[in-house]
């Protein structure tokens, strides 16, 4: 082992990082002088990929032979076939000899066996195949081969030298019959395991070398390295010679009297001498039968030199010193205005470690033009003196051993000296129709990818204005956060570089709510106090509710991005009369309320409200105690679902001209295709009334061929006119169900519009807002016969969705609401009770103005109405 070398040796093996792969070092078939014609003379070259490949051919670059066998059968004694190219899966056949002191020599990867018989002096070199066969041949040599294994029959004097026989299921080297007088050197064999097929091999206890009883007369043997099948039971067996098995070198030598196992190394077949710490290494015997050098014959420095001649030769078919295979260059600065001061650091491999650092040397080429700079250091420091982007790379020189590339370098941006600008800009989050991952309803995405500096953005702050606490990045890339409740923001992005620079920019963002479009689904429960002990409506206490949504259980394949949410509400078991308020989670409780209820009685209403933090949308009771259900009907998503067109108010159906519907009746009523409802409609929103029911009872509507639902939409009561509003799709016939529970009832359906994928609006939310409380006015509550103007409604809305609200009723009546200033319909929203509080949730067109009239019937009564959202053209109409 040599612990330092000279300088001047360091030439001969550079690994150079992105700079491009050696040079091919030069072969070995030269076995003449370069002819007239720039071949070298003497090789005769096989190509089965080159189209001008002929088996008639000269064996030249410009007429290669197809086959291997075609060329051995040409070859001259002397002669080379170098093999470039060979069919695959067709092996070889060799039956050409050539004389003493002129062999025919074959050079080259073969896909499949090669067989040599009858045959005499004939080298194989450097070759790669799958198994060699040898047979009544004389003089053949096989050196710097790399395959599954030799066998020799009855060819005596064969000479096996610095051959790599791994991954069979055979001998590695079989000496058969007569093949006496041979030699076997330097060979790596380890078989008797194939990757392919681990541990199935039909004898893994069969030796690695054997050697007949005639062969092993005069046959020589040494400085092999044997890596026999142990298993958990027994050693592996590495010798066979003459009939005995020998399982160590030494008792190979003292039966062949020293002739054969002289410096073998025989070790667990998991040691297979690709290790660097193996028995191959800087051992081979220079002064071998056949020896031929490695191209590059590398010292590894790790290991002490055991070998004859210049004692670091390998055993095997190749050099295995443990070369620089990767190396790698950093900068402490990778991006820098030009001018300042960068180091450059080069790093190797684990296998660099094996190499003393007093003989490495490391060529740094900057990439930017100036002379490359060679050093013992494995850092250097340069000064980029212009601006653009340059490629540095490192060349790391061991002083020995084969060529290797690596392929890391570093990329320095060398920019131009500047100040650090913050810059940013913000915009309202609306997913794609297509994208289905959750976006927060009131979302702003901050991009401050516009950002400049010379140096590379250390830390990035950014402020939403909403008392959310800030986030700290370290990229300039964009993010999104949703807000909690809609208003005007201030967004602040504070950028610092790694010059401890600080730049800020501001920037104002309105959260809103984007317009939407309604997505169908099959009712499901959400909630229901009777069933839970722990949520408990009594008044002033806030409880939130979770919506499935997404992928979540019971969501029904309702995708992520909805914004909004319809219920239906009932309030149930109320200890005294109460109201239920329902909103966005996260966001200020509303002074409105959705459902009023008489003590011990029940009411339900449809509520449409915004998704809250968390997908979270929150109730509260006013006073006392009370249970609740809420069951989901449908939702509103931006850029996706179905659109609504209002109509003015149809009557589909009035038992009342019929006849009641009984206990358990379900009656169909056809929707698609009557009252200005399209054979297109995919969900219709309608008014349901009950009146004249005889006991109390429940009503359910859902679509016509579809499952009955869980949920009830009405609940009757005898000698009271209800009324709630509905959502429900349309089903395949175009009819929907009307199906009561108990007693008898007449039914009473109004439509107000209905959706449908070419329909005419989209759904913009609000925050609950009061447009109109008569209570809080100095005029006289609206009398009989009375008309209340309600405005308040953003400019182009064409509907809107409110929550009105009768009370201090002093006669049984009914409210009526339309758009301002067309003909009142004949139709109704709300049935007042005298004495009693009704709510009603009221889809209705609206006028260009921005209004909607509430007509009272007879008495008087006070009217609140509060907007919960409106619907906008979502393309212009003609």
């Amino acid at each position: 082992m040599r612990s330092t070398r000279a300088k001047g040796l360091l030439a001969a093996g550079l690994v150079t990082v992105l700079g491009g792969l050696p040079a091919a070092t030069a072969s070995a078939a030269t076995a003449g002088p370069a002819g007239s014609n720039g071949e070298e003379s003497g090789v005769l070259r096989v190509d089965a990929g080159d189209p001008t490949c002929s088996n008639a051919g000269t064996g030249t670059s410009t007429k290669p032979f197809c086959s291997v066998d075609a060329a051995a059968a040409a070859a001259l004694p002397g002669q080379t076939v170098q093999v470039l190219r060979s069919s695959y899966g067709t092996g070889a056949v060799v039956t050409k000899s050539g004389e003493p002191g002129r062999p025919i020599t074959i050079k080259g990867s073969v896909d499949g066996d090669i067989r040599l018989s009858g045959v005499h002096d004939v080298v194989l070199r450097s070759m790669s195949a799958r198994e060699i066969q040898v047979s009544g041949s004389d003089r053949v040599t096989v050196v710097r081969t790399d395959a599954f294994g030799v066998k020799v029959t009855d060819s005596p004097g064969t000479t096996l030298t610095n051959n790599t026989l791994t991954n069979g299921c055979t001998a590695g080297i079989e000496l058969a019959g007569d093949s006496s007088g041979s030699n076997l050197f330097n060979n790596l064999v380890r078989n008797h395991f194939s990757p392919a097929a681990p541990y199935n091999c039909p004898n893994p206890a069969g030796a690695e070398i054997v050697v007949s009883a005639l062969s092993a007369k005069d046959t020589r043997a040494g400085s092999n390295t044997v890596a026999p099948y142990w298993t958990s039971f027994s050693n592996g067996t590495p010798y066979l010679w003459a009939g005995t098995a020998h399982s160590t070198p030494e008792s190979l030598a003292a039966a062949t009297d020293g002739r054969a196992g002289t410096h073998d190394y025989v070790l667990p077949r998991w040691q297979d001498g690709n290790a660097a710490n193996s028995e191959v290494v800087d051992s081979a015997d220079e002064n071998a039968p056949g020896f031929v050098p490695a191209a590059h014959p590398a010292d590894d420095p790790s290991r002490p030199n055991l070998g004859t001649g210049l004692g670091y030769h390998d055993r095997g078919a190749t050099e295995r010193q443990e070369p620089i295979t990767t190396a790698q260059l950093s900068a402490d600065h990778q991006q820098a205005p030009y001018g300042t001061e960068i180091t450059l650091t080069a790093t190797t491999g684990r296998e660099g470690y094996h190499w003393p650092t007093s003989v490495l040397t490391y060529r740094y080429d900057f990439g930017d033009g100036t002379p490359a700079v060679t050093s013992d250091s494995r850092s250097v420091k340069h000064v980029y003196t212009k601006a653009g982007t340059f490629e540095a790379n490192v060349t790391v020189d061991t002083g020995g051993g084969q060529p290797f590339t690596g392929r890391y370098g570093v990329r320095i941006q060398s920019t131009v000296p500047g100040p650090l600008t913050a810059r940013a800009t913000v915009q309202q989050v609306v997913p794609d129709q297509y994208d289905t991952s959750d976006a927060p309803p009131l979302g702003v995405r901050l991009d401050p990818s516009a950002s400049s500096s010379p140096w590379p953005v250390a830390k990035v702050v950014v402020d939403y204005g909403d008392g959310s606490p800030a986030v700290t990045r370290t990229t300039l890339d964009p993010v999104v956060h949703g807000y909690a409740s809609p208003g005007d923001y201030t967004v602040t992005v504070t950028v610092t570089d790694t010059a401890g620079r600080t730049s800020t920019a501001a920037r104002p963002f309105r959260a809103a709510y984007a317009p939407t479009g309604f997505l169908r689904i099959q009712p499901y429960r959400l909630a229901d106090t009777r069933e839970d002990a722990n949520q408990d409506l009594t008044g002033g206490r806030e409880v939130p509710f979770t919506l499935p949504t997404g992928t979540a259980p019971g969501a029904n394949g309702v995708p992520g991005n909805v914004s909004t949410v319809v219920l239906n509400v009932t309030v149930t078991e109320a200890t005294e009369d109460t109201h239920l308020t329902v909103w966005p989670t996260g966001q200020p409780r509303p002074t409105t309320s959705n459902v009023n209820v008489a003590a011990g009685r029940t009411s339900s209403n449809l509520v449409t409200v915004p998704i809250g933090d968390a997908k979270r949308i929150s109730t509260v009771l006013n006073a006392g105690r009370a249970e609740v259900i809420v069951d989901v009907v449908g939702f509103y998503r931006p850029n996706g679902g179905d659109l609504f067109t209002p109509l003015s108010p149809n009557r589909l159906v009035d038992t009342r001209d019929s006849a009641k519907l009984g206990p358990g009746e379900t009656r169909a009523v056809k929707v698609a295709g009557v009252g200005g409802v399209p054979t297109d409609a995919t969900s219709v929103v309608l008014n349901l009334t009950s009146t004249e029911t005889a006991v109390d009872t429940h009503l359910k509507v859902y679509p016509g061929g579809g499952a009955k639902p869980v949920s009830s939409n009405l609940n009757p009561e005898p000698g009271k006119d209800k009324s709630n509003q509905v959502v429900v799709p349309v089903g395949p016939d175009g009819t929907v169900n009307v199906y009561n529970n108990a007693g008898s009832t007449h039914v009473v359906l109004d439509v107000f519009g209905y959706y449908a994928p070419n329909g005419r609006a989209r759904f913009t939310p609000t925050v609950p807002v009061r447009l109109t409380d008569t209570r809080n006015t100095p005029f006289a509550k609206p009398g009989p016969d009375s008309t209340t103007v309600v405005g308040g409604i953003p400019a182009g809305a064409r509907a809107a969705v409110l929550n009105v609200t009768s009370t201090n009723t002093t006669d049984d009546s009914y409210l009526t609401v339309h758009a301002h200033g067309a003909p009142r319909p004949g139709t109704s929203n709300l049935n007042l009770l005298a004495g009693q509080t009704v709510p009603n949730h009221v889809t209705t067109p609206v006028g260009a103005d921005g209004k909607v009239d509430v007509y009272n019937h007879v008495g008087s009564t006070d009217i609140i109405a509060d907007l919960s959202g409106y619907f906008t053209d979502a393309w212009p109409q003609g």
